[in-house]
């Protein structure tokens, strides 16, 4: 009897013992699930990878039972990398999706799943914060593909002047609000600042909203008569083409501008006395300062409309077996902002240190970000969702994303918004349009054309020859049956 006694206590610490391997084992599978997200290389050093990815795992994994790998791919490369990797069917879980057409084309292949039940079920900190702006849109038969993070929807322009020359001259900054009322101080710098150009390419006309460019090359909406044209048919856009090449042909722009290729070492060479903003508009110019690495001011251009096609953001594979779990984890980066911060900024001490003084005055988290030769790691927060999760920062101030946030609220919105052109029937056309295009609008975006009106003339002849108003009349005629 004892010894039947003994027998089945030790069959019952050795049930015991099993069970709580089995146990271990499976918590242990859970958490080695590894999901690969894509995504294009943001800086050309990430070699802080290994401390970042270490540091964002030890949340993940206890948060939701998984890791994740990020493989980067050289932002030139990303298009035809991502094309090679959903043709062959190569097994991988999340990417940055491309925008429009594209993603249309793969969607209609196959390669990325809708992604509405998943939000509904483990998205809820995304849905929670999604702007108001971004409701509704971006969705293709219906359903959504993408998760969109927040981002600039309207994107706010403006002049930005050299803070030094500026106040040598004492220019009125503020009283410009078109190119045109630039003339006066472009000929003061070209007479007086030999070492100085006058202005750089990239600065734009005041930004109207009485056009939208669309998912074709060389075709822009037009929000007054509610339909497609020709870029170079459009009043507005030749009006400004054919102020900056009156700039070029008086010296304004650098004569070899356009072989100058590299526009933000450009920008930031201090070499320049006008230039365009970087996206952002900051009205005490401490956005383009801490972008350009010098002091600057802006003066307000203008916001573009909001122009939602399919949604971009970023998108679960069809080749993912889990799904369920990529949505968890986009969902705790939009839940958990040290892990958003994290992923973006990197370790602190090694990648930012925090602004203490900054941070005191806020009431919130301020951080330094390193830069230049001393940045090891990056990832923009709208890649990741939640832009205006981030901490303050050397990158973006809170005043400047509060901004961004008010833009998105209050800007106009495209009457084009959400319109999908289904281009299957015109590809041809398309591509040819495509590469005229690529020849013509750098010439009329430096204003680099000897004969202004010859060249225009030349251009309307070259895009009628590629096919563009055939490509026009069915944008319309699609438009008109969407808008029913």
């Amino acid at each position: 009897m004892k010894r039947n006694l003994l027998k089945f206590i030790a069959f019952c610490i050795v049930m015991c013992i099993a069970s709580a391997l089995l146990v271990g084992c499976g918590n242990s599978k859970e958490a080695t699930d590894t999901l690969v997200w894509y995504m294009r290389k943001p800086v050309d050093n990430m070699s802080s990878y290994d401390l970042v990815l270490e540091e964002a795992n030890k949340i993940i994994e206890k948060e939701i039972g998984a890791k994740l790998e990020i493989r980067f791919i050289e932002s030139g490369m990303y298009d035809q990398k991502l094309n090679v990797m959903v043709s062959s069917g190569e097994k991988f879980d999340m990417c940055q999706l491309p925008r429009g057409t594209t993603l249309v084309n793969y969607v209609k292949d196959g390669a990325f799943i809708p992604v509405d039940d998943l939000l509904q079920k483990y998205g809820q900190d995304i849905l929670a914060q999604q702007e108001s702006s971004v409701k509704g849109q971006g969705k293709y038969n219906g359903k959504t593909y993408g998760v969109e993070g927040h981002s600039a929807r309207s994107v706010s322009r403006s002049f930005v002047f050299k803070k030094d020359l500026v106040e040598k001259y004492g220019f009125d900054y503020l009283s410009v609000k078109r190119l045109a009322d630039l003339e006066t101080y472009l000929k003061t710098i070209k007479e007086n600042e030999p070492g100085i150009i006058p202005m750089h390419h990239g600065v734009v006309d005041v930004v109207n909203e009485n056009w939208t460019e669309s998912s074709v090359k060389g075709i822009v909406f037009d929000e007054v008569k509610q339909e497609f044209v020709m870029k170079y048919d459009h009043e507005e856009v030749v009006a400004e083409a054919r102020t900056k090449n009156d700039f070029y042909k008086k010296g304004y722009i650098a004569s070899d501008a356009i072989s100058r290729t590299d526009e933000m070492s450009e920008k930031k060479s201090g070499q320049y006395a006008v230039l365009g903003n970087n996206g952002y508009y900051s009205e005490d110019g401490s956005k383009s300062s801490s972008v350009y690495g010098y002091p600057c001011v802006e003066t307000y251009a203008g916001n573009t409309r909001i122009n939602f096609g399919i949604a971009g953001g970023v998108g679960i594979s069809a080749t993912s077996d889990k799904p369920e779990k990529c949505m968890q984890l986009l969902n705790l980066i939009w839940k958990d902002d040290y892990l958003l911060n994290t992923l973006a900024y990197g370790v602190e001490g090694v990648n930012y240190t925090v602004n203490e003084e900054r941070t005191a005055e806020i009431g919130s988290k301020s951080i330094n970000v390193k830069s230049g030769s001393e940045q090891t790691w990056a990832i923009w927060h709208n890649w990741l969702g939640p832009l205006f999760n981030q901490w303050d920062s050397s990158w973006n101030t809170v005043d400047v994303l509060n901004n961004i946030k008010e833009n998105n609220e209050n800007a106009k919105v495209s009457g084009a918004s959400g319109f999908v052109f289904e281009d299957d029937a015109l590809k041809a056309e398309i591509a040819k349009v495509t590469a005229t295009y690529g020849t013509v609008s750098q010439v009329f975006d430096f204003g680099c054309m000897d004969n202004f009106d010859k060249y225009l003339a030349e251009t309307r002849e070259e895009m009628k020859k590629s096919g563009v108003y055939t490509i026009i009349d069915e944008m319309n005629r699609q438009y008109k049956a969407w808008k029913k």
